[in-house]
């Protein structure tokens, strides 16, 4: 006896396997739970039956297109039932919908599933999925960068050292940096409102895309499509075969990579102003909250868990994206090796994304800047940091280039070892008193009066951003 075929296998032990949809997850798991799809597929069947009726109701009459409304959700097309269906007789998903819903609809059954195959429901249940977590997404990220750019604002009048290279370059509003993300945030949401517009496609038109069914019953199956999925808020793919181009949902989960890319950065550098040795930021935790098992005193300034976790996110992401990419080949135009890795990477990319900006805005809520030591380290060493702005007045006085870079250097090297200031170092160099004046000199090693338009920036990139719907 030949044993029985196994495909779709359920646990009914209440088992945490991925922790992302329960540890790591957001309201947008909601959208991508089993019942939401089931649901989604079901309100394309009785849409398409709907439209019909109406169109040419001698094709599917009225009562019975009202009586597949009725019974399409998830009280009557339990995915319980489903599930044991498919595991036990159909081992095809859209099989065990249909035979379900076709149970629950009695004499309608026949016009279940009406001129449709399997990838008529499955892509343009999907698009509704993904149009939907874009939505919350957008409004989430959009969250994010309002609290990015209020905290620039909030620290745009702060001069401090900014960084290239892990080194010390040259003094700017310590809310330069925060009003940047806000603007590549807003990048962000502007690609992905354009994939919703662009990419969230279904479909409606049989099994290689040319309305075969629909045009041998008499039926024009290009405005069926368009109005069912019209009424779907789902943009019908220009042209598909079974399934519409895979490319679309590439794009989708390749920008949300480079969303979670982003985010990753914005946790980096909050991290790194974090660290004991520098600590321009700090994070107090909560009174209970634990920063390490075993060291007491990591509860003063707690461990960066939140920035790491967004870190280690966009590495996860960045794999989906890859997998996506991996999935356009796709033989004969349909073929199921897409369908597993769109079952997670499509749900987890978005669910990951979500979570990612909500961590972000959080601790951005719950940082503080240090000032004393924004201030120490702008000094850490000794005022160099304006060499470059000596270097170019002494250009405007006469000098060539190399010779400027050279007094300049030199009397940087000379603060250092002699541990002193620039700004004494250029007061004793005749040289440079020569050419320029002690108010000159002064003016040039005030990081205050030398924080470029960092102030302008940050008040336009506000202005234009801040609270954009």
């Amino acid at each position: 006896m030949r044993p029985k075929k196994l495909d779709v296998s359920y646990s009914s032990e209440n088992e945490q396997i991925s922790p992302i949809g329960s540890r790591y997850t957001t309201k947008i798991a909601k959208i991508f739970g089993e019942e939401s799809y089931i649901q989604a597929i079901l309100d394309v069947e009785a849409e398409n039956a709907k439209v019909i009726s109406e169109m040419y109701p001698s094709k599917i009459p009225r009562k019975d297109a009202q009586k597949l409304k009725s019974v399409a959700d998830t009280g009557h097309v339990r995915p319980e039932e489903v599930r044991k269906v498919e595991a036990n007789k159909t081992h095809h998903e859209m099989g065990a919908i249909i035979s379900v819903m076709s149970k629950e609809a009695g004499d309608s059954a026949k016009y279940v599933h009406f001129a449709m195959t399997s990838a008529d429901a499955v892509e343009t249940a999907k698009a509704m999925q993904i149009g939907s977590a874009l939505g919350l997404l957008i409004k989430s990220v959009s969250q994010t960068r309002d609290e990015c750019l209020k905290r620039a604002l909030e620290w745009k009048d702060t001069p401090a050292i900014t960084r290239t290279h892990g080194q010390h370059a040259i003094p700017a509003s310590f809310g330069l940096s925060f009003a940047f993300f806000g603007y590549c945030l807003q990048k962000n949401i502007e690609k992905l409102k354009s994939d919703r517009d662009m990419y969230v496609t279904g479909k409606l038109s049989g099994v290689i895309g040319t309305y075969d069914v629909h045009t041998n019953e008499g039926i024009d199956g290009r405005k069926i499509e368009s109005t069912v999925l019209g009424n779907l808020k789902v943009k019908p793919s220009e042209m598909s075969m079974q399934t519409p181009p895979r490319e679309d949902i590439a794009y989708i989960i390749s920008d949300i990579a480079i969303l979670c890319g982003r985010l990753e950065t914005i946790a980096s550098y909050i991290k790194m102003l974090k660290r004991t040795e520098i600590l321009e930021l700090k994070e107090v935790p909560d009174e209970e909250s634990i920063g390490s098992s075993a060291m007491p005193h990591k509860n003063m300034y707690g461990n960066p868990f939140i920035e790491e976790r967004c870190i280690s996110i966009a590495r996860i992401v960045r794999g989906y994206a890859l997998s996506s990419m991996e999935s356009l080949l796709s033989e004969d135009f349909r073929d199921l090796t897409a369908s597993m890795s769109d079952r997670i990477v499509i749900p987890e990319s978005f669910i990951l994304a979500d979570y990612s900006s909500a961590l972000i805005k959080n601790v951005l809520e719950r940082i503080e800047v240090i000032p004393g030591n924004v201030e120490r380290n702008l000094e850490y060493t000794k005022g160099t940091v304006a060499s470059q702005l000596v270097m170019s007045r002494l250009i405007e006085k006469g000098l060539q280039r190399q010779k400027a870079r050279e007094l300049s250097l030199a009397d940087a090297s000379s603060a250092v070892k002699k541990n002193m200031s620039y700004l004494d170092a250029l007061m004793k160099d005749r040289e440079i008193t020569r050419l320029l004046t002690k108010d000159e000199i002064k003016e040039l090693c005030d990081p205050r009066s030398n924080m470029g338009k960092s102030r302008e920036i940050i008040e336009r990139i506000a202005k234009n951003y801040l609270n954009k719907k």
